[in-house]
Formats: C-alpha cells, sequence, structure tokens
C-alpha cells in the first residue's frame, strides 16, 4: 500500500498521480504497457486555456469556476468587486490576475502538474446569474447613493444666503454696490 509523502494518508489506487485527501502529487511511475496494447489518454476532458481566459475577461471568477475551482472563482470575483469599489487599479489588478490564473490553471491541468476538477455547465451558470445580479444590485445602490448626495446638495444651494425660496436672485437696493 502506498502512502502520500506530504500527508502521509494512505492512497487508494496504487496508480493515482495525486493523494485523494490532499490532493499532493505522487510521483509515481506508471508500469510499462502490456505488449502489443495501445496506450491510452487519461479518461477526463481537458481544459481549454483559451475559454477560461475568456470566461475571467467577461465576469471575474467565471475562469476559476470553469476550471472547477468555485471558492477560488468568489474570491477573485470578490476582490475584483471590491477592489473596483474601493479604488479603481486593485480592482483591475486583481482581475488581470484573475484571467491569467484562469489561463494558467487549465495548463496546469491539462499537463497533469494539478489535479483535474470537473464543472459543470450548470454551476457556471448560476455563478454568471449570481454575479451579473450582483453587480447589478451594487450600480443601483451607488446610483441611489449620488442622486441621494446630489438631491442634498441642491437643497444646500437653495437655502445658501443671497437667494430666495425658488431659488431667485437677491437683488441690492439702489446705492449699494458699485
Amino acid at each position: 500500500m502506498k502512502f502520500c509523502p506530504e500527508c502521509g494518508s494512505p492512497v487508494a489506487r496504487e496508480t493515482s498521480k495525486f493523494c485523494d485527501t490532499c490532493g499532493a502529487p505522487l510521483g509515481y511511475t506508471p508500469a510499462a504497457p502490456f505488449p502489443g496494447s495501445i496506450p491510452r489518454r487519461p479518461a477526463h476532458e481537458e481544459k481549454s486555456p483559451l475559454v477560461a481566459s475568456l470566461c475571467s475577461s467577461f465576469i471575474p471568477g467565471l475562469g476559476q469556476v470553469y476550471n472547477g475551482m468555485i471558492g477560488r472563482g468568489i474570491a477573485f470575483f470578490a476582490g475584483t468587486l471590491i477592489g473596483l469599489f474601493l479604488l479603481l487599479i486593485p480592482g483591475l489588478v486583481i482581475w488581470l490576475y484573475g484571467i491569467y490564473d484562469a489561463h494558467a490553471i487549465a495548463v496546469k491541468m491539462n499537463a497533469g502538474e494539478i489535479p483535474f476538477f470537473p464543472a459543470s455547465r450548470a454551476q457556471m451558470i448560476i455563478f454568471a446569474v449570481v454575479a451579473v445580479c450582483i453587480v447589478v444590485i451594487v450600480v443601483i445602490v451607488v446610483v441611489l447613493a449620488v442622486l441621494s448626495v446630489a438631491s442634498d446638495m441642491m437643497q444646500q444651494l437653495g437655502t445658501m444666503p443671497g437667494t430666495l425660496p425658488g431659488n431667485l436672485p437677491v437683488t441690492m437696493p439702489p446705492g449699494f454696490g458699485f
């Protein structure tokens, strides 16, 4: 029986490339194929680095969800949203790094450097719909806040000295002024 060199847990299958518990690479060498047998590719699909990059370009974190890393996708979406809200540049930096990360993870999964995580279209659709709803809500809240502040400023301008109700200017009596 094999044991993981990282966490020490037993490995269920001798041919596993990664630990089932911690995901660490096991570094085994596969047995030689039978004479006359045809080598087979792994039974999983490959991730497209282009699709992962494009997904993250449109919605931050969606490329990570495409790669099967939902938690990582949520973190990139939240980081981008918070960064864009606080200051524009940090949000853009996180967004651009998310595009790079989605591409790099897809490449590493295809090369077998990290475990393959399947993702369903339903997960991607749900993530995209929730992300768009959150963005719409944030935009509505920001617009309402700006309108509220603008309304307060307009009311204060209407009560400034030198104006009458209705914003009519006060005229000086003859003899005052220049």
